[in-house]
């Protein structure tokens, strides 16, 4: 499960904030978002366009629900610190264009909450999240196509376990649309459906959807090198 990890050595270079569409391009590589933990997490991840085609405008979005102790960063801002609930979306606009990076950001946005219901059932049988989530980070990359980020995304979500409960040790790298992700895993984890609802459209086909219990863990998305 590719968003459950633990950092054993971790160099990022060109780290920068995702403070608009002229410093995003400057930079050879920039951090999205970064989340230290130990605990309970469910995640899931869905795209409207699961066989992408040349000049599709795709949207991917990511949900992360920790019932856990968590340090968290988005760009280069301070670490969030906090022991409890916290619910995390991130929401990644593309469009496809193929060649060599295939894709070139169209918008995106971040939001966090403390202010949420998670919870799992042992072992790893159920999880549910639910709550309202502020957008505090929206970068705009093509205005002219008319998409603005929400202020809040109400998520309701539900996770049954569906595979077998697995003891996990490694790290992976996910490349999707305009982000990578860097993830390790130490813990105990399985797959599961999901359903529910994020926001207010469509989510398009589900990619990956998992419960964890994290003994350490760490997840990093970043902008793929341009």
């Amino acid at each position: 499960m590719r968003r459950f990890c633990v950092v054993v050595v971790l160099w990022l270079t060109g780290v920068v904030a995702l403070a608009g569409p002229a410093q995003a391009a400057a930079d050879s590589r920039t951090l999205v978002f970064q989340v230290r933990f130990a605990g309970s997490v469910a995640d899931a991840s869905w795209t409207t366009c699961p066989s992408p085609v040349i000049g599709q405008v795709c949207t991917d979005t990511v949900v992360m629900a920790f019932d856990a102790t968590t340090t968290e960063r988005i760009g280069p801002g301070p670490k969030i610190r906090h022991r409890g609930p916290v619910l995390d979306t991130m929401t990644f606009v593309y469009r496809v264009v193929g060649g060599e990076f295939g894709t070139v950001p169209v918008a995106e946005w971040f939001g966090r909450t403390e202010d949420a219901a998670v919870s799992t059932t042992p072992p790893l049988t159920r999880a549910t999240a639910a709550g309202a989530v502020p957008v505090s980070v929206c970068s705009v990359f093509e205005p002219d196509r008319g998409i603005a980020c929400p202020e809040v995304i109400v998520v309701d979500l539900a996770w049954t376990g569906s595979g077998p409960l697995v003891r996990t040790s490694d790290h992976t790298v996910f490349h999707g649309g305009v982000r990578t992700e860097n993830t390790w895993t130490r813990g105990w984890a399985r797959s599961a459906t999901v359903t529910g609802r994020v926001g207010s459209t469509p989510l398009g086909t589900l990619l990956e959807a998992g419960i964890a219990k994290i003994d350490q863990g760490e997840t990093v998305v970043q902008h793929p090198f341009t």
